[in-house]
């Protein structure tokens, strides 16, 4: 610093007090002396200033422009820069042959009335820059079919021109179309006049496309008696009425089109270019923001529609595993979808999400198959176990978890199948996990399923009653048992809240399809084949009921199997309707809370063949009629007598 501070100089017979800030900088514009003013703008030590290029002071200041301005040859040299923080600089370099530059630094204040002054443009280029924001809305919101045309209109506003077109480019075919244009009002027979919109040419046969697709910057032509466009092509008939400024549309790195105005009273500036190219831009992602809306729209209904397939196609697997094993079993049969029936009513009341209520039924409906390893005589053996044949009973969660290692479940379904005899006192098997260890979907099953075990008849006994399982519960709460799964499970069973004996929702229900107001008829047919169901309910935007498709329905208005040409175009159209333009609006609902008499009574009352179940949270869970409900009042006096 000491060595440095000779180069810190003032300047001689100016007075003290005028901070001037200024430099001498050699040939590669690195400081020689400088200014106390410019010293203090650095914001840095003398060492770290004195022969440092000034790039290295300010990052605007690259090399690239210091090639320029040496190339440029000229005694004085100003510009504008931007510093590190966002302060407008104006930089005057001034030429010492064979020594170097000296450079005078100093603030710009654009709201300067003298600079305004200098700059007639300016304010129409801040008028410009305010009014984007409404031409863009009035873009956005304008219909679809008429938004080049208000486009246009908007850019003449903007620019202040008489006339102005936009030409699309499609980059396949390599050619232009005349999107939108304005009239030319003078003179009647003018050849503009016979451009009409939706005029396409070859992209090489627009003089005016070339010149700005070179280098994607706008070109101005302010000399009206010496056009470089004659009329020899089509649109160059357009540009006849004077001077004019295009401007290319860029999206993503690519020019999808141009915006020409033309005739303005005035010359047109590059602060005009500035901001037409800035409402082209941001025009052409207004175009595109729907588009890519309705694209994602599309995709997205696919994806739903494939996910409700993969779902129902999941359970579906699921069931028919669980059904294989109880063939094994033939004294557990129904086990596993009871213990999963019970598990998801228990979770439910406790407040799980959908999502994770559906892979503890899933879990629960498979937490018994690692018995596939167990041998048959010995599930089935109608005596007493042996303490070793209870020992190999009890490897089944170990060879379950085995069974879907290698299966990616969304739901921890290996973590229900190896942890549903686990207990909270770290006496269950086969790991000896302990309360907060033990995943809380492991926790409902094991209720569930000890509850299912007592309630059902085993080879070597009979049920054991309502009784002896609420005094198990009882006796293991806290210890063994969640104490707030086993009070939620009694409520469930004994206080017959949701009683598994008596309420619609334990019935045979047939399977119900969910969709939505904009689904297509024909992804409906194709969702109630898959699901072997009837009826498909419709939601509104709320996710409430509103409506109902019925697989009669379809059938009614579908053609008859004559299979000619013309009724097959007149299917297709029929399933290319919305669900909103057919649903029966009346649909006739019951809660699964509901006894089977309330079913039969609602049935005669309404004069239907079946009802849809809904849950608490009204999402519909199947449908019953007739029949279901006869086997549902058997089943429940069936369960009466056992217990």
């Amino acid at each position: 610093m000491s060595t440095s501070r000779s180069l810190i100089v003032g300047i001689k017979d100016l007075p003290d007090n005028l901070t001037l800030s200024w430099a001498q900088l050699d040939e590669q514009f690195r400081v020689q002396r400088m200014s106390q003013a410019f010293y203090a703008r650095c914001k840095r030590s003398a060492a770290q200033i004195i022969n440092q290029p000034l790039s290295e002071l300010f990052s605007a200041f690259n090399a690239e422009l210091c090639a320029d301005i040496a190339r440029q040859q000229r005694q004085i040299v100003g510009f504008q820069l931007q510093d590190d923080q966002g302060m407008r600089l104006h930089f005057s370099l001034h030429l010492v042959p064979n020594v170097g530059w000296n450079l005078i630094l100093s603030d710009t204040n654009f709201e300067d009335p003298q600079i305004k002054e200098l700059h007639s443009d300016y304010r129409r280029a801040i008028q410009a820059s305010d009014a984007w924001l409404q031409h863009i809305e009035d873009v956005i919101k304008s219909p679809q079919e008429d938004v080049f045309r208000i486009a246009i209109s908007k850019a003449m506003s903007l620019t202040g021109s008489h006339y102005g077109f936009i030409l699309l480019h499609n980059e396949k075919l390599g050619s232009l179309t005349l999107a939108a244009r304005t009239e030319y009002p003078t003179p009647k027979n003018n050849a503009a006049d016979f451009v009409k919109e939706g005029t396409q040419v070859a992209e090489r046969e627009c003089r005016l496309w070339l010149e700005c697709a070179k280098n994607y910057k706008p070109i101005i032509h302010n000399d009206r008696d010496n056009l470089p466009h004659r009329g020899d092509f089509v649109f160059d008939q357009l540009l006849l009425n004077g001077r004019y400024m295009a401007v290319p549309i860029l999206f993503r790195a690519r020019m999808v089109g141009l915006v020409c105005v033309i005739g303005r009273d005035e010359p047109y500036t590059r602060s005009d270019a500035r901001s037409l190219l800035t409402f082209a831009s941001i025009l052409w992602h207004t175009i595109e923001l729907p588009r890519s809306l309705r694209a994602v729209s599309r995709q997205s209904k696919i994806i739903k529609a494939q996910k409700e397939q993969l779902s129902h196609s999941l359970t579906q697997l699921i069931s028919a595993i669980s059904e294989a094993l109880e063939l094994k079993d033939a004294y557990t049969a129904g086990h596993q979808k009871s213990v999963a029936q019970l598990s998801y009513l228990i979770g439910e009341k406790l407040g799980l999400e959908p999502q994770r209520l559906e892979g503890l039924k899933i879990g629960a409906l498979v937490h018994d198959i690692g018995k596939l390893a167990i041998p048959s005589q010995i599930l089935t053996k109608p005596s007493k176990l042996s303490k070793e044949e209870y020992a190999l009973i009890q490897t089944h969660p170990q060879h379950g978890a085995e069974i879907v290692e290698g299966v990616e479940f969304p739901w921890p379904i290996r973590q229900m199948i190896l942890q549903h005899h686990e207990r909270l006192d770290g006496s269950g098997y086969p790991l000896g996990l302990k309360d907060k260890a033990i995943l809380y979907e492991a926790k409902i099953i094991a209720v569930a399923d000890v509850v299912d075990s007592i309630l059902s008849h085993r080879p070597y006994r009979p049920s054991l009653g309502l009784a002896k399982m609420t005094e198990v519960l009882r006796a293991g709460k806290g210890t063994l048992f969640d104490p707030e799964i086993v009070e939620t499970c009694l409520e469930i069973l004994i206080n017959r809240e949701l009683s598994i004996s008596d309420h619609i929702g334990s019935a045979a229900l047939e399977p119900v399809v969910t969709v939505t107001l904009d689904h297509e008829l024909a992804d409906i047919k194709r969702l109630l084949a898959t699901a072997h169901a009837k009826v498909a309910v419709v939601l509104n935007e709320t996710h409430k009921i509103t409506g109902m498709i019925t697989q009669r329905l379809l059938d009614y208005w579908l053609s008859p199997l004559i299979d000619t040409a013309a009724e097959r175009e007149q299917d297709r159209a029929f399933l290319r309707k919305k669900a909103h333009q057919i649903m029966d609006r009346s649909v006739p609902i019951i809660n699964d809370v509901a006894t089977s008499e309330d079913a039969l009574q609602q049935l005669n009352q309404l004069d239907t063949e079946f009802l849809v179940v809904v849950n608490k949270a009204q999402h519909a869970i199947g449908v019953i009629g007739w029949r279901a409900i006869a086997m549902a009042n058997k089943e429940r006096q069936d369960v009466e007598r056992l217990i």
